[in-house]
């Protein structure tokens, strides 16, 4: 008969599914720490482009700088805007990301539009940023963004 702290303890098997349920979420925690980086990263290339222009003196240059964080055609939308524009960011670095949807080669995020981009400021943009990623090449980059009246609904 097995002792009192034999039957306290849990069976080993079910000990082996709580390790591997515990190991999943955290390994779906650092995906998600991976994406919001992602994220992070490449809302920052914009603004290195403009603190040191004589870094990126060729379109070629730009682009491929700006291809580090987005989809070829973003990249080329954003080295447009830059070769065109007067100077004004059209992206920020976002305090706060959330990830509304995680699979292993498609991410949606979501987060707040900063008021000097939003209804009364400088873009007139939505009150959120949706961004949809994709893997490309072992890393996460953006392939779409639009701005939203609200959060996705998931």
């Amino acid at each position: 008969m097995p002792t009192a702290s034999a039957r306290n303890r849990p069976h080993p098997w079910l000990m082996g599914w709580l390790w591997l349920g515990l190991a999943a979420v955290v390994s779906a925690g650092d995906r998600v720490e991976e994406v919001v980086a992602a994220v992070r990263f490449a809302y920052g290339l914009e603004a290195e482009v403009w603190r040191d222009p004589a870094r990126f003196r060729t379109r070629a240059a730009i682009y491929e700088h700006f291809r580090q964080g987005f989809s070829p055609d973003l990249a080329s939308a954003m080295t447009e805007h830059v070769l065109t524009g007067d100077g004004d960011l059209a992206t920020w670095v976002p305090a706060q990301v959330q990830v509304a949807e995680l699979l292993p080669s498609f991410a949606l995020v979501w987060f707040p539009t900063p008021p000097a981009f939003g209804e009364g400021g400088l873009w007139g943009l939505e009150s959120y940023m949706q961004l949809k990623l994709r893997r490309d090449g072992g890393r996460w980059v953006v392939y779409e963004g639009t701005d939203r009246p609200a959060p996705p609904v998931r």
